[in-house]
């Protein structure tokens, strides 16, 4: 009898090591850093201003924790009250949408999953809706160098085919989730960048990173990069990308347009709109061919 059990339990760790032990790890797409960035500071500015800003951004067809195919689309709207220099306070919204299918991509998965994956292999829809405060400093250094960082919490709430799905998979013990459909998290951020001009009367161009911060999530958070160029007529655009020393989570690259920014200033309040109506590059292909194809704000 004993002998058996030698056996069955030799045989159980076999398959364990062909098949994978592990159940994969699932997380909301609302964990994501919100894909609002931060505004600038400008020659002549005032010390006190409000700025208003907002964004449309595609992400066409990256990969991520045990998901593959992700395609999202949306847009943003961002409030900065910059109260006293170099101090500053952000409230940011995010709405997007879109879908993806699951994949194995972390760790060798149980043949269950495997098995149900096969069986469901389709597009499964999904929509989120984050909100971020953050409260920072910015600094101009010798009129060239931007720089700044913040700190605060983001919100989100997630919902969709998607979230159902990876609900399901839990309860049925296939996988296992990190987070639910509402969560609210630690955020940093920050920002270097370059004056291009004299007083960046050519704009400004700045590398910026947000990480959402839990020792709930693999490796502890969620971060991303992104390059962007800043005009002084009031549009914006730019690339994110997942930073390179992490694998947490991994979202597509998007392409950042359609950028309006208002500005009032605090001591006469006297409100000004700068708008823009300009044709930029979706890059649908990043990372293997760049195929841009125009799209018209």
């Amino acid at each position: 009898m004993k002998k058996n059990m030698l056996v069955f339990l030799l045989l159980s760790i076999v398959m364990c090591l062909l098949a994978g032990c592990n159940r994969p790890v699932l997380m909301s797409m609302g964990t994501a850093p919100l894909p609002v960035y931060h505004e600038p500071r400008w020659s002549g500015e005032q010390d006190k201003n409000w700025v208003i800003s907002g964004d449309v951004f595609v992400g066409p067809y990256g990969e991520g924790l045990n998901i593959r195919e992700v395609f999202s689309m949306g847009g943003d709207l961002s409030v900065m009250y910059r109260f006293m220099n170099p101090l500053f306070v952000q409230a940011s919204f995010a709405g997007a949408m879109g879908d993806l299918r699951f994949a194995c991509s972390d760790t060798p998965c149980t043949s269950r999953y495997y098995s149900w994956r096969d069986k469901h292999d389709e597009k499964y829809v999904f929509w989120t809706l984050q909100e971020r405060v953050l409260l920072g400093s910015d600094f101009v250094f010798g009129g060239i160098v931007q720089a700044g960082f913040g700190m605060g919490v983001q919100f989100y709430h997630a919902d969709g085919q998607y979230e159902s799905a990876r609900e399901d998979l839990e309860d049925s013990d296939i996988a296992d989730n990190v987070n639910g459909r509402n969560e609210i998290y630690p955020v940093l951020g920050s920002w270097l960048g370059f004056n291009l001009g004299r007083h960046a009367r050519h704009g400004v161009i700045k590398n910026e990173t947000y990480l959402v911060m839990s020792n709930d999530l693999p490796q502890g958070g969620v971060m991303t990069g992104g390059i962007n160029y800043y005009h002084p007529s009031g549009f914006h655009g730019g690339i994110t990308i997942p930073a390179a020393f992490t694998e947490a989570f991994l979202i597509p690259p998007r392409w950042e347009s359609c950028s309006r920014r208002a500005r009032v200033s605090a001591s006469n309040f006297s409100f000004v709109q700068k708008k823009s109506r300009k044709k930029f590059r979706d890059f649908s292909n990043w990372g293997s061919r760049l195929s841009p194809r125009e799209i018209t704000c």
